[in-house]
Formats: C-alpha cells, structure tokens, sequence
C-alpha cells in the first residue's frame, strides 16, 4: 500500500533513499488523519548523511542529540520536527519488534511508499486497541507502564487484557526511570481531556500506587478517594461554560494547560503528606512545584469555605488574600473533592462554587487589581509612623477592609488608621 493511497499530511522533502523508513507514532497519526507533532526516520545505513540529505532537501538545520549508542540526529524543517538515527538491529522488521506498542510499530519505506506491519499493529489500530509489542515490552522501558495508559486517554482505545496483566505484573518497575521521563508520561496522560478512564487503569493495575507509594500509606480508601477527585474535576473542567457560565471566559483565559495538569495532579496528591519529596523525585520545576504545592496546602482551607452554607465577606476575602497564587484553580479542585464524597449534594456544591468564582472574578480582583487607598508613606507623613511589625498590621488591615466591601477612598482608610491607632493605645 502506497503513501499517496493511505497517508495525508507528510511534507514532501524526505529524500527517497533506500533503507530509509519513517516510524512509531508519527505513521500511526498519519494512518489515524492526525497531523503528527513530529517525524521519526530509521535509517539502516548511515543516519548522519541521510539526516544531512533532509536538511538540504528542506532547509532545515541539524542537532546532534545523545550519547554515541544512541545518537540521534535532529532537524528542524518546515512543517515539524525529524529525528534520524540508525534502525535497531539487523533490518526494519527487527527494530519494529522491539517497540512499545503495536500501534507505534508501523514503518513506511520511504522510497516504496510501503508500509510494513509485523506486529499486528494497522489491525489493533483499526480496532482502537493498545496491545504491547512483546513481554519484554515494560521491562526493556517501565516508563511504557504510564505510555500505555497515556495513549489509552489520548485516544480513547483500550488496553488490552494480556497488556494490561504485565502491567500489574512489571508496575514496580516504574521506581526505576528518571523522574523527568516519568513526570513526562504522567502529566501528558493528565493532559487529556478524557484522562479518568486511563487514571482508573493505573489504579486497578496497582502502577498509580507503585508510581505514587504515599497513595498506599495515607490510608483506607485514600486511593478510592483520589481516583474519584480526579474524575469530578475533570467532569468540571470540561464543560467550564455549563458548569459555571458568568465566569467561564475569565476561568478559560486563565486555566492554561499546564495548569489544568497541575489542578489534577493535585486532585490524585491532595489526600498524601510530603509533596516536596514527590516534586523532587518527578523533577518538578521550581515554579509547577511551588504551585502543586501551593494547591495541596490551602486545600483544607478551601474546603472549609466551600462547606460553610455562608461565609462572611470577610472570612473569603481572608482565604482569597492567603490563596491568591491558587486561585481560581483551588476552588474548582476543593468543589471536585467534596463532589466525590458518596453523599456529596454535587448540585449545592457546584451553585456554591459558582457564587464564589463570580465573588473572586468580579469582586475581588478587580478591587486587587486597583492601588490602595493609602501607602506607607501616608502612615510616615501623616502620623509619624516608622517601617515596624505595627506598620505592617496597620497596613494589612487596611488591605483586608478594602478588599471585602464595594468601595473605600483614602479619607475613610486614614480614618481608619487613627481608629487603629486609638484602639492600641
């Protein structure tokens, strides 16, 4: 079967040398009308010329990428990415077999135009099944335990049982790999749309608890929990505009997709203890770690707030104030939590978050997002005040006051401050 019969979308500067195969996942998008984010070439002669060839062809450039065994070469063309590096073993049908999955084991020759299947994989494609390529599939890379459940949400498809048996069987293994390719795997799956079909596989199969031990020592029903969290959030968080339509557009130009990973990782981490040691070990940035982090600790007090039937203005301008960063991430994944509770009133709970998103996108940050009425300065030369632990209190309740009504000019704050002041007297 032929390129121009069966596949759409490949740019036409690969040369048509013989040897030469595009591989793995990038064959299985364009086999499913997927443009594919980048292209892999195996090459079973020389890699280096070939990848020279193809910068040539496509006036792209080339990097040199990894150690001399697994020397791969990478250029940048018009229409994506091509990494090229040497098939492994003797011939293309070699290299497929010691692939991950049979989905990701297609090649084309790209001087025939044909593709070659030795696994079964167009067949498991058409049927929407992930099946892993051999048994020594997870134990050659764990970190394929997570990819299957990554490709399972990505796409929709399932994983097969025998797949999904060595997976429990290999799941401790996924202790192994470097945090950076692991937290790769995790927050891609994450990533989806759909992803509480896949996080429920690496729970059933015992891979979430390998992947996250402190899951298995919180506690009784702890896992049941998080798997649950994750999926109500997730539920929330695909229908921003029904769930929560006065401050849907404000929610979607904030959530980016890095933060909606981070609200669900949350979501599976809330219930454990000692997070830093987690980002640590998955090789968090500073910035995702400082707010997964910030997340999880002001989680209790964000459920607090949502299971008050009437907090005062004051009580949610105090949470906002010490929230801020989490915001208004916090509250979609505190109204998760307690819509997983098996009595959880999920209708009360969705009402009460909304009432305090409109508070926090059209009250308070607006009111944030405006000078105060009054600066430090204004307590030196009107009252004779020196920078001090009172100076910052005064200034704090300043701040809080303004925050939790409609409106507070610089009369009424310096009013305010000799009454402070009185009072301390």
């Amino acid at each position: 079967m032929l390129i121009e019969d069966m596949l759409t979308g490949l740019p036409a500067y690969f040369p048509t040398c013989e040897g030469a195969y595009l591989v793995g996942g990038c064959v299985r998008d364009l086999l499913l009308g997927r443009p594919p984010a980048d292209y892999d070439v195996a090459v079973l002669e020389d890699p280096r010329a070939y990848a020279q060839k193809l910068a040539a062809a496509a006036g792209g450039r080339i990097v040199e990428i990894g150690k001399p065994e697994f020397r791969l070469w990478r250029v940048a063309a018009p229409g994506g990415i091509v990494d090229v590096s040497a098939a492994a073993g003797a011939g293309i049908a070699q290299d497929l077999r010691q692939r991950d999955f049979t989905i990701n084991a297609l090649a084309v020759d790209i001087a025939t135009g044909t593709i070659i299947d030795v696994t079964g994989g167009r067949q498991d494609l058409n049927a929407g099944t992930i099946r892993m390529v051999s048994a020594a599939a997870f134990r050659n890379d764990p970190v394929r335990l997570i990819r299957a459940f990554r490709l399972q949400a990505r796409f929709g498809f399932s994983i097969e049982p025998g797949t999904l048996a060595a997976i429990g069987r290999d799941a401790g293994r996924i202790a192994r790999p470097a945090g950076e390719r692991v937290r790769e795997e995790f927050f891609k799956m994450l990533g989806a749309d759909r992803s509480a079909p896949a996080l429920q596989g690496m729970a059933r199969t015992g891979l979430l608890t390998a992947l996250f031990p402190e899951l298995k020592r919180a506690g009784e029903n702890v896992l049941e929990r998080a798997v649950a969290t994750h999926q109500q959030l997730e539920s929330l968080l695909a229908d921003l505009p029904g769930c929560f339509p006065d401050t849907a557009e404000v929610l979607m130009g904030e959530l980016t997709e890095n933060r909606r990973i981070l609200i669900k990782c949350a979501a599976v981490l809330g219930p454990v203890p000692g997070i830093p040691a987690i980002a640590q070990r998955l090789r968090l940035s500073g910035h995702d770690a400082g707010r997964l982090g910030g997340l999880i600790r002001h989680h209790p007090r964000a459920i607090g707030i949502l299971a008050s039937p009437r907090p005062s203005p004051r009580e949610v301008t105090r949470f906002f104030r010490e929230a801020h960063a989490a915001l208004p991430d916090l509250l979609l994944n505190a109204a998760a939590d307690l819509m997983a509770e098996p009595a959880g009133r999920s209708q009360d709970i969705r009402s009460h978050t909304a009432e305090l998103l409109q508070t926090y996108a059209f009250a308070y940050l607006p009111r944030f997002q405006s000078p105060p009425p009054i600066s430090g300065n204004d307590l030196i030369a009107e009252f004779g005040l020196k920078p001090s632990a009172l100076f910052k209190q005064i200034l704090d309740s300043i701040e809080e006051e303004r925050l939790s009504r409609s409106e507070m000019g610089r009369a009424e704050a310096l009013e305010m401050v000799r009454a402070y002041l009185k009072n301390q007297a």
